[in-house]
């Protein structure tokens, strides 16, 4: 079942066109405070499509943002986040819903 998901997250996500300047938005569940935020803004901002000044982590909106550098690893990103202890729920590119957890 997972390697389903995987591949149909893969084969969902590279359908889309990402544009340098381009937003993701990742909806994480279970970000509770800065030093959470902070840890998420340095993992994700170590990934080799963006950097930790274009990582945007608000707690209270429960959301990060990522401003796109180079053709995104959506996949690693979404590891990054759940190897955190985080759940992914949604994210977003150009607000249009390209990929919802449907637990």
């Amino acid at each position: 079942m997972n390697k389903l998901l995987i591949l149909l997250l893969t084969s969902l996500l590279t359908a889309q066109t990402y544009t340098v300047g381009d937003t993701l938005t990742f909806e994480v569940k279970g970000l509770v405070c800065s030093f959470c935020a902070h840890g998420l803004n340095k993992g994700i901002g170590k990934m080799d499509y963006t950097d930790e000044n274009n990582v945007f982590v608000d707690i209270k909106k429960q959301i990060v943002k990522v401003v796109i550098l180079k053709e995104p690893n959506i996949e690693k990103t979404i590891k990054v986040i759940t190897d955190s202890g985080y759940d992914v729920s949604k994210i977003t590119h150009a607000n249009e819903v390209i990929w919802k957890n449907e637990k």
